[in-house]
């Protein structure tokens, strides 16, 4: 007989799982800015890490939080005509409160004895006045607004656009936070722009691999309640097996839910049969198309290193490749700013992507 009632581990992008791992402190810190006055450090946050590691999950959680405290969000991700979609999508949650916009204003225009008048469309207005009016009108009810923007890019300049207004927002005293999500690279390239340098007053939290213990609790937490049990030791395997990974979490829960019998808990058997399976997703859905990628010389790169048991010296990196410091210290910048390697402290680098290593040693 096997499971017929929906799997509550859910592997997909941005959806929020049952029991969220590791990122309780970084929930009630933001939840916390919002509940204090409008200038609480805690209410400008960026969060980042590499893909997988819930940046999604956790910005779509505290929004849901914060809605429950009355606040309206707006979520886009930082791409051409972001403007626009963090405009409509504002007003669209906020119509609860605010009503609809009117379709145009009359300008009266005098010029001599003849009287003159215009109708002007608001959407011809500048960007910035017309977000302006808008968090204005929210506020007015008693209403704070959450903006919420994943895949930072200061390549994009209406990115750019964004931060300068919102900056501008909080020089005005509105109600008003911002949560940015986004790869360690372009993260580190948006504190560096001197155009923007306001953002680099904004809380900077990187989300590392989940303690074990975490993982555990959030494997345990979603099968119970949900009505089943698990072995300590299968427990232990499965947390174990993803590596502190958020997105290796839900798959091999995904896994183990899926393929074991109903009439009994989950042993180590199962435990073992998923780890298996959560192991070829992982290879499907992230080493493979990362390495895809990649140039032959950063897969290089990154080979070199999975040879140490632990964090890898550049230069050792480099003297087993045969080449120069620079040109390895250049492969080392564009693994970073890709999301897959990171720093750990000068000429010390480690893996970013948990689970990748040992993939990489498998295929070595």
């Amino acid at each position: 007989m096997r499971k017929t009632s929906s799997n509550p581990f859910t592997p997909t992008f941005g959806k929020v799982p049952f029991a969220l791992a590791g990122r309780t402190d970084y929930i009630d810190d933001v939840i916390g800015g919002l509940a204090n006055q409008p200038g609480d450090s805690y209410r400008s946050v960026i969060f980042f890490g590499p893909r997988g590691s819930g940046k999604t999950v956790l910005m779509e959680t505290i929004v849901r939080e914060a809605a429950e405290m009355g606040w309206v969000s707006t979520s886009v991700i930082a791409r051409p005509g972001m403007l626009e979609e963090l405009y409509w999508i504002l007003r669209s949650h906020a119509a609860h409160i605010i009503g609809e916009p009117p379709k145009s204003n009359i300008v009266a225009l005098q010029a001599g004895p003849i009287g003159i008048t215009r109708e002007i469309s608001p959407s011809n207005a500048p960007w910035h006045i017309r977000m302006g009016q808008l968090v204005e009108e929210i506020n007015a009810q008693g209403t704070g607004v959450i903006f919420v923007v994943d895949e930072a890019d200061p390549d994009n300049e209406e990115f750019r656009t964004f931060v300068g207004t919102y900056q501008s927002f909080v020089r005005e005293d509105r109600d008003v936070a911002l949560i940015i999500g986004g790869l360690p690279g372009k993260v580190s390239s948006l504190l560096a722009d001197q155009n923007i340098s306001f953002i680099r007053r904004a809380f900077q939290r990187p989300l590392r691999s989940i303690a074990t213990v975490e993982v555990e609790q959030a494997i345990l937490e979603t099968i119970v309640g949900n009505g089943r049990g698990i072995h300590p030791d299968a427990l232990a395997l499965c947390a174990e097996a993803t590596g502190g990974y958020a997105y290796a979490i839900q798959v091999v829960g995904y896994y183990l839910w899926r393929d074991a019998p109903t009439d009994h808990d989950f042993t180590v058997e199962d435990a073992e049969v998923a780890i298996r399976s959560m192991r070829r997703e992982m290879e499907r859905t992230v080493f493979m198309p990362t390495l895809h990628n990649l140039r032959l010389r950063e897969e290089e790169y990154l080979c070199a290193m999975a040879r140490d048991v632990g964090p890898s010296s550049t230069s050792e990196v480099a003297r087993r490749m045969g080449i120069s410091l620079t040109n390895g210290a250049n492969l080392r910048r564009r693994l970073i700013e890709q999301g897959i390697i990171r720093d750990i402290r000068m000429g010390v680098v480690d893996f970013d992507i948990p689970l990748l290593k040992d993939y990489l040693q498998s295929q070595v």
